[in-house]
């Protein structure tokens, strides 16, 4: 009996032995080979815990599907030019920012079963891309002018719309997650910010650090933050909102650093400075 608990002991060990060993070994190849974890998008099915993330009208932090799965809204958008602003139809088009990896260039783009636009552009360096979202049209009013009391009334329909998407975050507001209004954009700075996916929900967890040197990286551009902490973003917040307590927008979710403690963003200025021809849309 002695003989053979100490053949199960010796078996116990061997096997813990190789599970450490088999995962040094995956470290060292996710080093060498540079691999980050550029989050596949989560399964669209999958209902979020803040229901209010698949509702429109989507803002930074809602939850949108692509063909291959779901992201974050991370920052909406309209443009600059009054003469893009002229029409009902145009001042109720808005534009979005996700995360590049996220969808492939005239992909559809969903919230829950309706869609609501495509990719119509992509970063060239950056992991950023910008969905155009259409507006709803309302139901059409009849507008009835009468130029004499004994002629008849002219009615002509005037068609107006609905915005799909609104400048607003998903953040912490008196100890609830809700619909904030975006104040501008900002920088990280010493104090501590947020992230706001749909998967992971808001997490005030972060502070500015730098990228560590020799850092194989699949784009450009990208800032890191650092949360002193393991599994602190999951697939589906790429493309979701870097945040502070103020509802600055910071920047855009890119991915994390695989068995590390750190995220990787794009800054809010870069993705204005390629995005030059829009601003922030109002927090309507």
């Amino acid at each position: 009996m002695a003989v053979q608990a100490s053949h199960a002991a010796q078996a116990r060990h061997a096997r813990g032995v190789l599970r450490r060993q088999a995962a040094i070994l995956l470290t060292v190849v996710a080093v060498l080979t540079g691999t980050l974890n550029y989050a596949t998008p989560a399964q669209a099915v999958t209902i979020p815990s803040n229901p209010d993330r698949i509702r429109e009208p989507v803002v930074a932090g809602s939850k949108v599907n692509t063909p291959t799965g779901s992201c974050t809204v991370g920052a909406v958008l309209i443009p600059r030019s009054i003469y893009s602003r002229i029409t009902p139809y145009q001042r109720a088009t808005r534009w979005f920012v996700i995360a590049k990896h996220c969808a492939r260039m005239y992909a559809p783009i969903h919230v829950g079963t309706s869609i609501l636009g495509d990719v119509v552009w992509q970063s060239a360096t950056s992991d950023i891309e910008l969905v155009r979202v259409s507006p709803r049209p309302d139901p059409s009013p009849l507008i009835c002018v009468a130029h004499h009391p004994k002629n008849p009334a002219v009615c002509s329909p005037f068609q107006t719309f609905t915005a799909r998407a609104a400048g607003q975050v998903f953040m912490t507001a008196r100890g609830h997650v809700a619909r904030l209004p975006v104040t501008g954009s900002g920088a990280a700075d010493d104090d501590r910010f947020c992230t706001s996916g749909w998967s992971t929900g808001v997490q005030c967890i972060w502070h500015g650090v730098s990228i560590p040197p020799r850092t194989p990286l699949s784009y450009e551009h990208l800032v890191a933050g650092e949360s002193g902490q393991l599994l602190n973003l999951d697939p589906g917040d790429s493309g979701g909102p870097v945040v502070n307590y103020s509802a600055e927008l910071l920047g855009i979710i890119s991915s994390v650093l695989p068995r590390t403690t750190l995220m990787l963003y794009t800054p809010m200025s870069q993705v204005l400075s390629e995005l030059h021809d829009y601003q922030l849309a109002s927090g309507d």
